[in-house]
């Protein structure tokens, strides 16, 4: 059985005699047959016999494990030959297992808690205002005390944008501290 890759281009070789006419008016060409569809290549014949005939790479023309009939065709002046047939088969040249062995229980991904404890600051209406305003903000952004650590500079952009369109003059710290109790709680 013949062996054509889809991964790789490859030279079908043989030699050729012929009597009763030259050979450089002879020509030959491979024909590749599946049950659907068939594919020729063209080949050269030299002057002692030598046919080569090249095969592309196969992929996207035919499906890998596909199998079925090739015949070299040569044609001599007026005169049409098969001297040679095979059965094929198309494999890759190169392939890739992949066996896994075990999968971890282990924690890849290392969590950052944050906890605040002992706050006994006033805070006021307009601090409210704020808090409320940055916590929407971060749940429209899926912010929160598990992602904060990966999300710090979003975090960073949503207040630094909010500040400068709605000032914080009073008490900054109770804002923050707002909106870590907030986070916190959600």
């Amino acid at each position: 059985m013949y062996k054509l890759f889809t991964d790789k281009a490859e030279l079908f070789e043989c030699d050729i005699k012929i009597e009763g006419t030259s050979l450089s008016k002879s020509k030959a060409r491979l024909v590749v047959e599946t049950s659907d569809y068939s594919l020729m290549f063209n080949g050269k014949i030299t002057s002692s016999g030598k046919c080569t005939i090249p095969i592309r790479k196969l992929k996207g023309l035919i499906d890998e494990s596909s199998k079925g009939n090739m015949r070299l065709e040569v044609i001599a002046e007026d005169t049409y030959f098969t001297p040679w047939k095979s059965d094929f088969e198309i494999n890759a040249s190169k392939t890739v297992t992949v066996e896994v062995k075990s999968q971890s229980n282990k924690k890849v991904i290392k969590e950052n808690k944050i906890q605040v404890s002992n706050v006994k600051q006033q805070i006021t209406k307009k601090d409210v205002n704020h808090v409320a305003n940055i916590m929407k903000l971060l749940v429209h952004e899926n912010i929160n005390m598990k992602n904060l650590h990966l999300k710090k500079d979003r975090l960073n952009k949503i207040v630094a944008t909010y500040t400068k369109y709605k000032p914080i003059n009073e008490n900054k710290k109770s804002v923050i501290i707002g909106v870590l109790k907030g986070l916190y709680k959600k």
